[in-house]
């Protein structure tokens, strides 16, 4: 069986990471899109896998991404049966820039930067402590809390530009 507009829709949104977004977004031509495709296949060894959410369409269902020259093959295994087609980078291109204005590219580029410096400013607990309870009350709570909030804020601009198949109100 062949993809749906949906199914096509969520092997883009689910296939990026806010962070891999902008670097997607940022690439400037085929061959460099090509390029990273093959990289971020190498990255995951190979093929990817997930499960559908809830309230997802096939909640539950499993679906693969696997390399193919020139984008991906994306598969959604169903009780019904399996459907799948190849989706290649100009096509994914296509779908990001469908929704991608100025004001979400610098939303999604703010957040995904702050997230990151963020990130970087982690530091881990230097053992031994007497007391590594006084290490994560004094640091690591507030840098988790402000690390929840950042990846939220980077979700939220990725969901303006690749919403979820099941629509849920765009932020900005």
């Amino acid at each position: 069986m062949r993809l749906t507009d949906d199914d096509r829709q969520m092997a883009v949104r689910d296939f990026f990471t806010p962070s891999q977004l902008l670097g997607f977004t940022d690439l400037a031509d085929g061959g460099a899109r090509t390029a990273w495709g093959e990289a971020e296949f190498a990255r995951r060894e190979g093929r990817t896998t997930i499960s559908r959410l809830s309230r997802e369409p096939d909640a539950g269902a499993t679906c693969t991404w696997s390399p193919v020259p020139g984008g991906f093959r994306y598969e959604i295994d169903t009780p019904q049966g399996v459907r799948a087609g190849e989706i290649s980078w100009s096509e994914v291109k296509q779908v990001i820039e469908s929704r991608l204005t100025a004001v979400r590219y610098v939303t999604l580029r703010a957040a995904v930067e702050e997230l990151n410096g963020h990130q970087e400013a982690f530091m881990r607990c230097p053992g031994p402590y007497a007391d590594a309870a006084a290490w994560v009350r004094g640091f690591y709570r507030s840098w988790s809390r402000r690390s929840s909030t950042l990846q939220l804020r980077a979700a939220a601009a990725l969901d303006a530009i690749l919403p979820a198949a099941v629509a849920h109100p765009a932020l900005f």
